[in-house]
Order: structure tokens, then C-alpha cells, then sequence
């Protein structure tokens, strides 16, 4: 499809960032039942009807939920290009469900990472999409502190007892995955004030800002 073309149709169907995602979970239905045997993940759900979509299609469909997600809402991205990520952060509600699909501990949920380490000034600059400027660079980068981010944020609202199945076990299960002998992750606690996430990460002559930069995580890795 030509990006004019695209760009005409999305406006007739009034699709903006905002709603792109609750437009496509009529084909993600389709599909699910047109292809039963056929394993669907829907990746890195923002919204709650993407849940409540999920939860009502069979077994061969699961979800991602990236840990960014479970902390954005719309209001944290105008003006910090370092939350704008595709896609978007949406509403509290949508926020909130995607934090009770994961508290059910529902195999069907498990984290989808989507960090994208870009460079600082590809995060401050306009870049184009579809031949119009679109501001910065679509990403949030979480990989470097990944696992001690969801476990802080899971703690946060009291789901800290389900950090395995939700960050290994769910998402292992559903592809038929089985862990690796003797491999695992241990956490331990920081103690107050040791465990702040840098403000900026250079490496191969890059500079890039991390997600939560300045704050503080609850975990860290052994």
C-alpha cells in the first residue's frame, strides 16, 4: 500500500496513534479464529480493550505488556520525547487494566521488552514518517535495567509474587520453550538511595537516556 493511500484511508476510518490499536483488534479476531492451531501474540498491548480481547479469544492467542506500559499514561509523553514510543502510552484505565491482567497472573500475559536504545539526538530531533514530521524517534529504553524495572514496578502495585511468571515462565509456556538448565536471574534488594537509574548511558560513541532515568529501583540483579 502507497503512503498516500494509506494515510486517505486512515482518515476516512477517523485511525489516529490514539486508537490505531482498538481499530486492529477486529482483524486480530479474524485471524484468531480463522487459523485456531495457529499461536498469536498480540505485542506490547496499551489499551483495554486489547485485554478484554485477548481474555475472550481461545487458547492460541496471548499478549505482551512492556514494562514502560505499565507505568505511561498519555499525560507523561507531550514534552518528554524520551517516553514517546509506538505504541503510544494511552489512559489511566487502559494502564490500570493492563496492570490487572498481569496481577491475575493469566498465563495468556507476559513481558514483551520493545526497548529501543536510540541515541539521544535521534530522540530530540524531527524525523518523518510517512513523509510527514513526526517529531522524535518512536522508543523507550528499558534492556539495561529491565528486569529490576518490572520488579519494582510490580511491587509498586502488589504484584511482586508473580515477577517469574509474568517476566519467564507465561511467555515460555505458550511457545513451548523450556528453560535452560542451571540458567536463571537472581534479584536482591537496594537498599535506599543505591539503586538509581542513570541519567545518561554512552557506549559505541553513542549517548542514550534510559527509561526512569534519576529515579530509583527497588532491585538489582546479583
Amino acid at each position: 500500500m502507497r503512503c498516500s493511500t494509506y494515510k486517505q484511508q486512515a482518515n476516512l476510518q477517523n485511525i489516529s496513534i490514539l486508537n490505531a490499536e482498538k481499530h486492529f483488534l477486529t482483524h486480530l479476531t479474524k485471524i484468531a479464529t480463522s487459523f485456531p492451531k495457529l499461536r498469536i501474540v498480540l505485542e506490547h498491548a496499551t489499551t483495554s480493550e486489547a485485554v478484554d480481547a485477548v481474555l475472550s479469544l481461545p487458547e492460541n492467542v496471548a499478549c505482551s505488556i512492556t514494562a514502560h506500559h505499565l507505568e505511561l499514561t498519555i499525560d507523561a509523553v507531550p514534552g518528554q520525547p524520551f517516553h514517546f514510543c509506538k505504541p503510544i502510552a494511552k489512559e489511566p484505565k487502559d494502564r490500570d487494566a493492563l496492570r490487572k491482567a498481569v496481577l491475575s497472573g493469566n498465563p495468556k500475559f507476559f513481558l514483551g521488552s520493545d526497548s529501543a536504545p536510540h541515541p539521544v539526538n535521534a530522540k530530540t530531533a524531527r524525523v518523518e514518517e510517512f513523509g510527514e514530521p513526526v517529531g522524535c524517534a518512536a522508543g523507550v529504553y528499558t534492556s539495561s535495567i529491565l528486569v529490576p524495572l518490572v520488579a519494582t514496578l510490580l511491587e509498586s502495585f502488589g504484584g511482586l509474587d508473580i515477577l517469574q511468571g509474568f517476566v519467564s515462565d507465561n511467555g515460555r509456556k505458550f511457545y513451548g520453550v523450556p528453560a535452560k538448565e542451571g540458567e536463571s536471574v537472581t534479584l536482591k534488594r537496594v537498599e535506599k538511595g543505591g539503586g538509581k537509574v542513570p541519567g545518561l548511558i554512552r557506549g559505541d560513541g553513542a549517548e542514550v537516556v534510559p527509561f526512569w532515568a534519576g529515579k530509583e529501583l527497588g532491585w538489582e540483579i546479583v
